[in-house]
């Protein structure tokens, strides 16, 4: 945002400018709060996502707590039959390991994929508030210095009026060569 440039008129700066620098100020002010606004959307929108994940994460590690104990379970049993049975046992608990090495191994993939990819969406959209919150404290600068123009503005109308006046009171004061006046002494 420029610093606005305001033409001196009869009485100071010209109001209309001044009421124009003003608005397009607050303008630029409002689109940064709803920009920032829709930044803390998206980054709770993540953190939901990322919560999410979390969960799917949880669910798979429930899944492989009841693979191990399913695996116990078949343990036990194949201790309990015979010979050839115990050989189908070891091969079914080999499958069933193998697999589920697999898919906790997949799982975990996805989800640290998943998760370094919203810490980076994240630290993108928290770099992209800093700077929203940059702009904001400089238009709140430049606010502060428009207020400050105004304020001093406002000062020399008043000057200016106190001249006037005053200037009013000395041309109706009488001369004071004049005879007809009484002086004061």
């Amino acid at each position: 945002m420029e610093t606005p440039d305001f033409k001196r008129v009869i009485r100071g700066y010209d109001p209309e400018a001044v009421d124009q620098a003003w608005a397009e100020t607050d303008r630029q002010l409002s689109e940064a709060n709803a920009a920032h606004k829709e930044l803390r959307l998206q980054i709770n929108s993540l953190r939901e996502q990322n919560s999410e994940w979390g969960n799917r994460l949880k669910h798979y590690e429930t899944i492989e707590k009841d693979l191990q104990d399913a695996l116990l379970s078949s343990q036990r049993i194949a201790n309990q039959i015979k010979d050839e049975a115990t050989k189908q046992v070891d091969e079914l608990m080999q499958s069933a390991i193998t697999e589920s090495d697999t898919l906790l191994s997949e799982a975990t993939r996805n989800a640290k994929s998943m998760e370094t990819e919203i810490e980076t969406k994240l630290v993108e959209k928290r770099h992209e508030v800093l700077q929203l919150e940059e702009q904001i404290n400089g238009l709140a600068d430049q606010k502060a210095e428009i207020q400050g123009h105004v304020d001093q503005a406002i000062g020399y109308l008043e000057m200016v009026k106190k001249l006037l006046t005053t200037g009013e009171e000395i041309n109706n004061a009488p001369a004071p060569w004049d005879a007809t006046t009484k002086c004061a002494s």
